[in-house]
């Protein structure tokens, strides 16, 4: 079941879920973040979000129920072990189900008091959604009592600014439906047959489907290759920290897990260094967890990864002295050259492993597929702008987007990403001038 609600009308679905007493998750997705209730018998069990503070984790933070350290160690041992962050924090002893619930609560009445906010609400209700029987942390709350509390919150709250800008980037069905109609008006002229059409449609659904799945579980990490975690094991041996040129999604996981429990107040990592630095003594212990996890482990074939890390290593190396030249830390300049190509294969591999009807549909697809995945997978990581910037080649001003397009430049074109980049045109002073001849000879030294 699934459908658009106006405000007035989010109470009365809610209302039909309690007299029904329904079980499945109702998910609200508004602009690029997706809400989700997990309903067990017509009640309210658990709340989630797709966007990084409005998790439990960051909640409990914000609410000093749970220090940071004891946070990022759940979280890391939630992900790698596949455990409810829930269970991993009752087990551990660091957090009583009392404060979880109550935490639960207060939760659910300020999503909930947000989507009320909203203008227009996508709606799905998935009753096949496999809900435990016996959950860690149950929060009971009765639908019409939310709706209550969330009316309440949002009297109390600032009238929203009308001229605050909306992102209408989104993976819900009704937007890719729409972004498939597009693909096709771009690819007017070019003869495609109807059963190979309709197959294409299916699976360019299918595989939005699956990114809005991979981003509304949790943080949003990726599996890691066998030469990867060589050379971070190696790293991890030796006591020194995992570089970006180690093993980019090991640092994409780890950057991923450190912002994710985000909170007022609380530092956010822009690369690798600052990762390792937020989470201190446990920085090890985390990185061990994902090459260790079979969950996060990937066969890859080893030209594949070769050729990828190379291209990270070219990137790297024509990064650090533009990023000098722009003010920019080494931290943001690894980011810069390591994460778009790590969302690049992440994309990549999705189509080709569901080739849409021919290679001009499935490029468009890679076109419009990649800022999105890229906005969506941020906003549930926490990432802080200049990452944001880094992988979506966005806003065109940014200093890391001004990096991103002097790297093309000196280390070549990332196919796929280039194009994000044509508004980002930076004028060449002699100071960059100079940056730029030193990476390629940075470039060149690297191979």
């Amino acid at each position: 079941m699934s459908g658009t609600l106006d405000r007035l009308h989010i109470g009365d679905l809610l209302e039909w879920l309690r007299l029904t007493r329904a079980t499945g998750r109702l998910l609200l997705s508004a602009g690029p973040t997706t809400r989700s209730l997990d309903v067990k018998r017509g009640k309210i069990a658990f709340v989630s979000s797709s966007q990084a503070s409005e998790r439990l984790a960051s909640w409990l933070l914000r609410q000093q129920a749970a220090s940071h350290d004891v946070l990022l160690r759940a979280l890391a041992v939630s992900q790698t072990k596949n455990k409810l962050l829930t269970s991993v924090l009752i087990e551990q002893g660091d957090v009583p189900v009392s404060v979880l619930v109550e935490a639960g609560r207060s939760l659910a009445a300020t999503l909930a008091s947000r989507i009320l906010q909203e203008e227009g609400v996508l709606f799905t209700f998935k009753p096949d959604w496999p809900i435990p029987r016996d959950m860690p942390v149950d929060l009971q709350l009765d639908c019409s009592n939310l709706i209550m509390q969330a009316a309440y919150q949002v009297d109390t709250l600032p009238p929203v600014d009308p001229s605050k800008p909306v992102s209408a980037v989104s993976l819900d069905s009704k937007t890719l439906e729409g972004l498939f109609w597009t693909i096709l008006e771009e690819l007017e002229g070019e003869h495609i047959e109807a059963p190979r059409f309709a197959e294409a449609y299916q699976v360019f659904l299918k595989v939005g489907t699956l990114f809005e799945r991979w981003i509304s579980q949790g943080p949003p990490l990726l599996p890691v290759g066998p030469l990867d975690i060589a050379r971070a094991r190696a790293r991890l041996d030796a006591g020194q920290p995992v570089e970006a040129t180690d093993s980019p999604s090991l640092v994409w996981d780890l950057l991923c897990i450190v912002n994710c429990v985000d909170a007022p107040g609380y530092p956010r990592a822009t690369g690798p260094r600052e990762a390792w630095a937020i989470a201190g003594e446990d920085a090890p212990y985390i990185a061990s967890l994902i090459i260790e996890s079979p969950r996060w482990q990937r066969a890859v074939p080893e030209e594949a990864e070769e050729t990828l890390s190379r291209l990270v290593r070219r990137r790297a190396a024509a990064a650090r002295p533009i990023a000098n030249r722009l003010g920019l830390s080494e931290d943001i300049a690894d980011s810069v050259a390591a994460l778009p190509v790590v969302l690049l294969e992440l994309v990549v591999t999705a189509l080709t492993a569901s080739p849409l009807a021919s290679p001009a549909m499935q490029r468009c697809a890679l076109h419009h597929l990649l800022p999105r995945v890229g906005i969506a997978a941020g906003i549930a990581a926490g990432l802080p702008d200049a990452i944001m910037a880094a992988i979506t080649a966005s806003p065109p001003g940014h200093p890391a987007v001004q990096l991103s397009y002097l790297i093309e430049h000196a280390a070549g074109a990332l196919p796929g990403f280039s194009h994000l980049l044509q508004s980002a045109a930076r004028r060449q002073t002699p100071a960059i001038k100079a940056a730029l001849a030193e990476a390629h000879a940075a470039v060149a030294a690297a191979g």
